[in-house]
């Protein structure tokens, strides 16, 4: 009993030291001290809050939001609204405060809105996506390298289990697994940050045309990479431990994982390329820069009455501002996979690369305490090279 839990012992040390090792890409965990003090450096009293928040709105506001078309509303609406009030100043029997709002509200409003659930949900749609992807491959790495190559709780570089009756190397074999594995992560990364190829200009302008299919010829020698290199090469890993006994039931479940992971990787690309209507797009831009002029009469009224014109002005400003953010919060979450220019973005790179590399590496030096460190620095390997450049002529 003493033995085991000895060995027991030897074995979560041995992790230990290779969890540390492998770090390199993970932030460090911190002990009780560290984490006491951010938790006290994260509390704030209400008045620092608001200030904080009141000041992180306006930054968000000015950065984020504001955009172009805010700056032609503006514009249109301000040169409007003081034409027809020094234009009918004179004229009592002038009344420019008779526009419904219904316009506003059926035209601009209810559109943008539907469009603004459309797109959140296509980006809760892209999170559970990469969740279930990122899922299936750690179980796809865990199955291959985590079968009975060993004998449970084995921890040295001895061949022991199905290792010592065989020539097969499960710690090669795994390895290759994995490297296929971050291989696809990255490149699956590199497709979804691509520039968005989606606009208006896209279909209409002769410049958007050569962008647009520019950006298709590398869109597709990036899906065909993914596919005919690295899915096929998870296939070929599961057919070569097949030949090594692998039971057909055990076999049958890492095909499911690779057909649900293809599947994800659909699922993120069809995300990526197909996007909101785009006439109820072109509508909302065209809208939401015209309609804070069509009503400047009302605001004219309304400065008249005031007797003051500068408080008309806010009024116009106010409501130009209002309907181009609106828009631009349209606009920000159509591609969710630019979280480096947007803040409600996914931060593709980090979740396909970086948290994917960590959780499949840490996995390693658990199935394989006494292995070297693995070198995953030329992480995409000469066959896909070459497989992009012969790609390239087809």
């Amino acid at each position: 009993m003493n033995e085991q839990i000895d060995k027991e012992s030897g074995e979560e040390g041995e992790y230990s030291k290779r969890m540390e090792e492998s770090a390199e890409d993970s932030t460090t965990e911190p002990d009780e001290s560290e984490r006491e003090i951010i938790m006290q450096s994260a509390r704030h009293s209400a008045l620092r809050l608001f200030g904080m928040n009141l000041y992180s709105t306006l930054v968000v506001c000015v950065f984020y939001l504001f955009s172009w078309e805010t700056l032609a509303s503006c514009s249109l609406g301000v040169a409007l609204t003081v034409y027809f009030y020094y234009v009918f100043d004179d004229d009592d029997s002038w009344d420019g405060g008779g526009l419904s709002w219904t316009l506003l509200s059926f035209a601009i409003i209810t559109p943008m809105s539907s469009s603004i659930g459309m797109a959140f949900n296509r980006r809760e749609v892209a999170l559970k996506a990469i969740s279930v992807l990122r899922a299936d491959a750690y179980n796809i790495y865990s199955a291959h390298a985590n079968w009975d190559w060993r004998i449970p709780n084995h921890t040295t570089a001895d061949p022991t289990g199905r290792d010592s009756r065989t020539k097969f190397s499960s710690l090669h074999h795994s390895d290759q697994v994995l490297t296929t594995l971050l291989d696809m992560g990255q490149e699956l990364a590199q497709l979804l940050t691509l520039p968005c190829i989606t606009r208006a200009r896209h279909r209409v302008t002769k410049q958007g045309k050569h962008e647009y299919s520019r950006l298709t010829v590398l869109n597709k020698q990036a899906m065909r990479s993914v596919i005919a290199l690295h899915i096929n090469t998870l296939t070929l890993k599961c057919e070569h431990i097949k030949q090594e006994g692998l039971p057909a039931n055990e076999a049958s479940r890492i095909r499911q994982w690779e057909h649900s992971m293809l599947q994800q990787i659909n699922i993120l690309r069809h995300i990526k390329t197909y996007r909101t209507p785009q006439a109820l797009r072109s509508f909302a831009r065209l809208f939401v820069i015209i309609l804070p002029g069509f009503y400047a009469p009302y605001f004219a009224q309304v400065a008249r009455d005031l007797r003051s014109l500068p408080f008309g002005l806010i009024f116009t400003l106010l409501t130009s501002i209002a309907l181009t953010a609106l828009f631009e919060s349209i606009r920000v979450l159509e591609d969710p996979f630019v979280a480096t220019t947007t803040l409600d973005g996914i931060d593709i790179n980090d979740e396909l690369d970086a948290l994917l590399r960590a959780e499949l590496i840490d996995a390693r030096a658990f199935f394989f305490p006494y292995a070297d460190k693995l070198d995953l620095k030329p992480l995409i390997k000469e066959e896909s090279k070459k497989f992009l450049d012969t790609s390239k002529h087809t």
